[in-house]
């Protein structure tokens, strides 16, 4: 089981979470926590992925003694911590907690004013023992000295290949995940005004996750020098075995109803093609085709190519209209379903959560019908089973955890009064209004 708990740390006081469930969504008030929570969700599975990036390190193992790797190995991960999150020497005492699987954690605390980080001794059994396995085979290569430059620098490139796939295997079973870890942070439109500069600006002074957001956009838009019936075709040339073509298609016309265009990053830049000769340049598009553009370019690599993510999803809402947020919501479960993948997502949006009910239901009562094909009103990749969602809202209470489940546990769906409490305000209100005008005869 995967439990987050966060005490003290930024805006949260105290909160525990179980992001088990393949679609964990969260609701609150601007500056409540919920960014924070993500953040920090995402920085505590990416642990695994510092720690085969580590071992990547051979200049540093070569000049380390073994019984100082693991030292080294907690240093790295803290200074990745403070990408993340900042200097820690103005913070009060923190604790952050999460399990990576059963029994297995890791405690992130602050011990004179900088990130303490403990594993349980399971973990940090295996962590140390790869550590110095590790420091053996780059010490056992550096010996072989008799080759010549290109046999040697081969060699190098060949044994560090080798290193990656057998500790990234490593890292899967020491932390219990094999998922894709990605980030899709809010702000999202920001680089797509700046997609002519996307390659050549400097991130060394952004925070690590959205360096890393970055990074992953500037890689895969390589990808999309086509529109995507050719990236799909492209991909098949490369690939054995079968795609689910029903899902890409239904993730084809989704980003359609989405995007309102294709993207296409071809010599001349990153363009929107609304047919097959009008286009505009992306850093002219809609700020809702700037916001959704990465989330749908993103998901639809993940059902493309099967690929089990993590997704932490800020926002998905951002500059859509109502009918578009349902897409979006769509979107998601359709990727949960094709790839079993997972998603944190963060929200204001009552239409995310109207969106989400109406997907719970449509599981609830469709999947028991015998329906035929012309009866279906939800199609079946696109549903939520009740046992894969979970809903919470932040509370802002002092001392008590801040978090509390939205989901009504006899329907399965959201609460109807966590998706209309603004409504229920805004009209009390204007009774009141109304009766002022009755009473004032205005």
């Amino acid at each position: 089981m995967s439990v987050l708990k966060i005490k003290n740390f930024g805006p949260i006081s105290n909160l525990t979470i179980n992001v088990d469930r393949n679609i964990n969504i969260i609701i609150g008030p601007q500056a409540s926590g919920k960014s924070t929570i993500g953040k920090v969700f995402f920085f505590c599975k990416k642990i695994r992925d510092y720690y085969v990036d580590f071992i990547l390190q051979d200049s540093l193992f070569l000049q380390t003694h073994p019984n100082e790797l693991y030292i080294n190995f907690l240093k790295y991960i803290r200074r990745n911590f403070m990408g993340c999150f900042g200097t820690t020497t103005h913070m009060p005492p923190f604790e952050i907690v999460y399990s990576f699987q059963s029994s297995q954690s890791v405690i992130i605390s602050l011990k004179e004013r900088y990130a303490f980080f403990e594993f349980s001794s399971g973990i940090e059994k295996e962590i140390r023992a790869s550590l110095i396995d590790a420091h053996k085979i780059y010490k056992e290569n550096q010996s072989q000295t008799n080759m010549s430059f290109v046999a040697s620098f081969n060699n190098k490139l060949n044994l560090k290949n080798e290193i990656k796939v057998h500790f990234t295997e490593l890292a899967n079973k020491i932390f219990g995940s094999d998922e894709d870890i990605i980030y899709i942070p809010a702000g999202r439109s920001l680089l797509s005004v700046l997609s002519d500069q996307l390659d050549v600006i400097d991130i060394s002074t952004l925070d690590l996750s959205m360096k890393e957001f970055m990074e992953r956009i500037r890689i895969t838009r390589t990808r999309f020098g086509t529109k995507l019936d050719s990236v799909v075709r492209d991909y098949l040339k490369t690939v054995q075995g079968q795609i689910k073509n029903t899902d890409i298609d239904i993730a084809k016309e989704l980003i359609k109803y989405v995007l309102k265009a294709e993207y296409v990053n071809d010599t001349d830049g990153e363009k929107l093609y609304f047919d097959d000769t009008h286009w505009v340049k992306l850093i002219y598009g809609s700020s809702g085709q700037q916001e959704s553009l990465w989330i749908l370019l993103l998901l639809f690599i993940i059902i493309l190519e099967k690929r089990k993510a993590y997704v932490v999803l800020e926002e998905p809402e951002a500059h859509l209209y109502p009918e578009a947020q349902r897409h979006m919501v769509e979107f998601i479960a359709l990727t949960m379903n094709s790839s079993n993948s997972k998603f944190l997502v963060t929200t204001h949006s009552p239409y995310i959560l109207s969106s989400a009910n109406l997907l719970i239901q449509s599981a609830i009562v469709e999947n028991q019908a015998a329906l035929r094909t012309e009866e279906m009103i939800i199609k079946k990749q696109l549903r939520i089973s009740p046992q894969r969602i979970s809903a919470y809202k932040i509370n802002e209470k002092e001392g008590d955890d801040i978090l509390k489940s939205i989901i009504d546990e006899p329907s399965g769906l959201i609460e109807s009064i966590e998706i209309d409490s603004i409504s229920e305000k805004i009209n009390e209100e204007a009774e009141k209004l109304d009766m002022l005008e009755i009473k004032y005869d205005l």
